[in-house]
């Protein structure tokens, strides 16, 4: 089966994760893998706002997830190693953005705008420009938006247009008036399930 590897928000596992792999299992027939970060012994956490390096710290470990669960894949006989896409939300997809292997056919970015901001000490994005991406966004992200009050004193745009300018296969889509945990509204679900299919098929 093709397969989308999730890594979850700051706020862990939990039951807007499990919906969301429901949903692509369901509708979709995609299997997902989600790590559960908070499941790491000692884990570092943060309150915002905190310090660069105290996030930073978070970031490198939620990297080391990918590389782990791509490890671990031989172990899984299900799995269509040709077909993998990489996903994540809100800080999850800080590590989605940075990643810089070519194992995955495509990526999923909810809820992250891909730019230096109060968040990181540089976006330092690690997709290639002919990398498949899907940024979904709100418009009035409290946490990375361009009103946010973390994001205070700093230029941003609130959304990941620098990012992708020159990238001709990734679609931001900006939803409007929606929370940051926005994978599983309506909208979401319909880009989310376009971008699959074109990209599994």
């Amino acid at each position: 089966m093709p397969l989308v590897l999730f890594l979850h928000g700051s706020s862990g596992l939990n039951e807007q994760t499990r919906r969301y792999q429901r949903w692509l299992n369901e509708a979709l027939g995609v299997a997902t893998l989600a790590p559960d970060s908070f499941a790491i012994p000692n884990r570092p956490r943060y309150r915002s706002p905190a310090t660069i390096a105290e996030y930073e710290t978070v970031h490198r470990l939620r990297q080391a997830e990918i590389q782990t669960a791509l490890a671990a894949l031989p172990l899984l006989e299900w799995v269509d190693r040709q077909r993998l896409v990489l996903a994540g939300s809100s800080e999850g997809a800080v590590a989605v953005a940075r990643w810089r292997g070519d194992e995955f056919l495509g990526r999923i970015i909810y809820s992250w705008t891909c730019e230096d901001n109060y968040f990181v000490d540089k976006a330092d994005n690690g997709f290639a420009e002919d990398c498949p991406i899907l940024n979904i966004l709100s418009d009035s992200d409290p946490f990375f938006g361009a009103s946010s009050e973390f994001n205070r004193g700093l230029a941003v745009l609130g959304d990941s247009r620098a990012a992708l300018r020159e990238m001709a296969n990734a679609r931001m889509v900006i939803l409007p008036n929606a929370p940051h945990t926005l994978y599983n509204l309506p909208a979401a679900r319909t880009h989310t399930r376009d971008f699959l299919l074109e990209l599994l098929a």
